[in-house]
This record gives C-alpha cells, sequence and structure tokens, in this order.
C-alpha cells in the first residue's frame, strides 16, 4: 500500500480539526435568572421561574416580557444569517422590544417590535409558548423592510418568543412609476 494512502487520513483529521477550531461558536451572553410575570386578564397572572437563558444561540433569538436589544447580522451566502447578541442597541443590524400592552376590556397583548437597520429586506419565523399549553406553536410574521420597523401582536400573553431563521429577501414588486434606491 502507498504511504500516501496511509497519511492521507490523518491530514484530513488534521484540517478538519484546524478548520473547525477557526469556527468557534459565539460566546452566548445570558439572563439573570428571572421570574416572568404576565398579565392573563384584568385579575389573574401567569407566572414562571427561568434558570440561566441565552438571548442568542445557534441563531436562534429568545424573547422574554420586556426584553429590549439588539443582534449583529453575518451573510456567510448560506441559507439563513449568522446571529450574534449585541447589547448596544447603537451598534445593532436588528433592535427587538418585546412588551405586554392593555388592549380594553381586560384583554392584554403582546406587542414584538422591530427594527431593521439594514439596508435590506428581513425575514424571520417565530415560535411561541404560551400559559397552560402543552407544545410549541409557529405563529406567522411578515418581512421587514430595510431601514423600517415592524409591529407584531398577538391577543394572548406568550411565555417565550423564538425567532429563528433569518435572511435577507427580494424586496416586494416595485410599483409603477417608482424608482427604488437601488436604481439610483
Amino acid at each position: 500500500m502507498p504511504l500516501w494512502l496511509l497519511v492521507l487520513p490523518f491530514l484530513s483529521c488534521a484540517l478538519l480539526a484546524q478548520d473547525n477550531s477557526s469556527k468557534e461558536a459565539p460566546a452566548l451572553t445570558f439572563r439573570e435568572p428571572f421570574t416572568l410575570k404576565l398579565r392573563v386578564d384584568k385579575d389573574h397572572y401567569y407566572e414562571q421561574h427561568f434558570d440561566k437563558v441565552p438571548y442568542v444561540a445557534e441563531n436562534d433569538i429568545y424573547l422574554f416580557l420586556g426584553d429590549h436589544f439588539g443582534i449583529n447580522l453575518t451573510d456567510n451566502k448560506g441559507e439563513f444569517l449568522t446571529i450574534a447578541y449585541q447589547p448596544d442597541i447603537a451598534k445593532a443590524d436588528v433592535q427587538f422590544g418585546f412588551t405586554q400592552e392593555k388592549a380594553g376590556d381586560g384583554i392584554f397583548m403582546m406587542m414584538l417590535t422591530v427594527q431593521n437597520k439594514t439596508d435590506r429586506r428581513l425575514s424571520y419565523e417565530a415560535l411561541m409558548t404560551v400559559p397552560k399549553r402543552e407544545g410549541i406553536l409557529k405563529t406567522s410574521v411578515v418581512p421587514i423592510e430595510p431601514r423600517l420597523s415592524s409591529f407584531e401582536s398577538w391577543p394572548h400573553p406568550i411565555v417565550q418568543l423564538v425567532l429563528r431563521n433569518f435572511r435577507f429577501s427580494d424586496s416586494p414588486a416595485k410599483r409603477k412609476g417608482t424608482v427604488s434606491s437601488d436604481q439610483k
């Protein structure tokens, strides 16, 4: 057997190990343990204790009532963007706020505010958990146009909202007679 066939597996392993070490996962930033308290209606609350939960992990964003932070995006020309937690809102590519608002008649709704500070249309998917219901629920969200904000609301309390699969998407169809910023 030629010597190079014996050495090839060792070289492959060494190159793979070197490649993986250069792609270290970003350090996670965790929230301090907390007890979430949500209004269910004018007379009732839902409470749940959480230990350490990251703001961002494996390109998923974890939002809880009262959160206000940002992320930075990296386009690695893959299917989805790489996400990094950015606590300094001024430096963030995308900014999030998650609140609970009184809608009237004793109804309390959840409101997600997303500000897209990039020059590209941003799409993503959302999942949620809600009080007294098992499992994870998928919910629809709209894409956010460049340099604009989006507001999403739900007419019920949300324990945790997870945003994932961020990607830049094509702009909506151009209206006749308008000039887009890329045509100027």
